[in-house]
């Protein structure tokens, strides 16, 4: 055989060494603990092998994490947002920020192993974190809130307490009180014509001819005629006045249950006395405040004026 010559048995000797080699290898890989690929990770990130820290954080992280301290959990979702980042994958990065704020909400990146921009972004983490935070507690609040409203409201018992003397007031005021805003709307309507009528009438011919009624002859018929409008309008006046307290007597209860509204509802715990602003009386809507009758005398007729005021 030639000197120098590859024998098969020697072959045989560099391929089992070779295997041997790459078995040691790969028992070495496999052996690696987590604290170790961690570390390895770190050696990766601070030599800006930012794919190598990115794939070895991963492997540590997903799909099931493979490190047990807290504080390892952190550095490894710090580094492998910190590396998503330098990559150019920030909503990956901001996902890694928020786990590892979750574990350390104190958490702080410095400027000697971090870049500006993945501090800013960290920053900006946790500042969406915290308003989140403060989103959802208020949410919650309100929430609370709104049962206590509801379960307060189904066991409220409000009772409205009602004057007997209203049913004795002109201009439908019983009426109005006991919630029948219509027949309120046509006694006042009713009473306002007539007795407005009627005391614009008497003004005109006391305004005219005086107290003792000096009536010219030539003038005695119109001032008849208008004296008995004048009467006849009293007259309507007091009837529909009569009617309005009989039906306002027959309709009266003394006491009435009502259905509650908020401006019943305690104030709020957290709400301070000292701040909180007087309520503002509510706007006078009914028509017995919003309905004047002006009389409206002219030298040779005489009348009333409706006035409705809106608010």
């Amino acid at each position: 055989m030639p000197a120098g010559a590859v024998t098969p048995a020697r072959t045989a000797r560099r391929v089992a060494r070779a295997c041997v080699i790459a078995v040691v290898a790969w028992a070495t890989t496999a052996g690696a603990s987590p604290s170790q690929d961690l570390e390895q990770v770190r050696q990766s990130f601070r030599e800006h092998d930012y794919e190598s820290a990115r794939k070895l954080a991963t492997f540590l992280l997903y799909p099931a994490e493979k490190l047990s301290q807290p504080g390892d959990l952190v550095e490894a979702h710090v580094i492998l947002g910190a590396s998503d980042f330098e990559t150019g994958h920030r909503a990956e990065a901001k996902l890694e920020f928020e786990k590892a704020l979750q574990i350390q909400p104190e958490k702080v990146l410095t400027d000697m192993l971090f870049s500006e921009g993945a501090i800013r972004l960290f920053d900006e983490t946790r500042l969406d974190i915290e308003a989140r935070t403060e989103r959802d507690a208020q949410l919650r609040r309100l929430a609370d809130e709104r049962e206590r409203i509801r379960k307060y409201r189904e066991s409220l018992v409000v009772v409205e307490r009602r004057s007997f003397g209203v049913n004795f007031v002109p201009f439908g005021a019983g009426q109005f009180q006991n919630k029948q805003p219509v027949r309120g709307i046509l006694f006042a309507a009713g009473e306002g014509i007539a007795g407005g009528m009627s005391v614009g009438i008497f003004l005109y011919l006391a305004g005219k001819y005086g107290f003792n009624a000096a009536v010219p002859p030539l003038e005695t018929p119109g001032v008849r005629q208008l004296q008995q409008v004048e009467i006849g309008a009293g007259i309507a006046f007091w009837a529909l006045y009569a009617w309005g307290v009989v039906d306002s007597l027959l309709n009266y209860k003394p006491r009435v249950q009502i259905e509650g509204d908020d401006s019943l509802l305690p104030p709020l715990p957290e709400t301070d006395p000292k701040k909180t602003e007087p309520r503002k009386p509510r706007p006078k809507t009914s028509l017995l405040h919003r309905l004047h009758v002006t009389p409206m005398i002219a030298p040779d007729s005489a009348g009333i004026g409706l006035t409705l005021e809106n608010f």
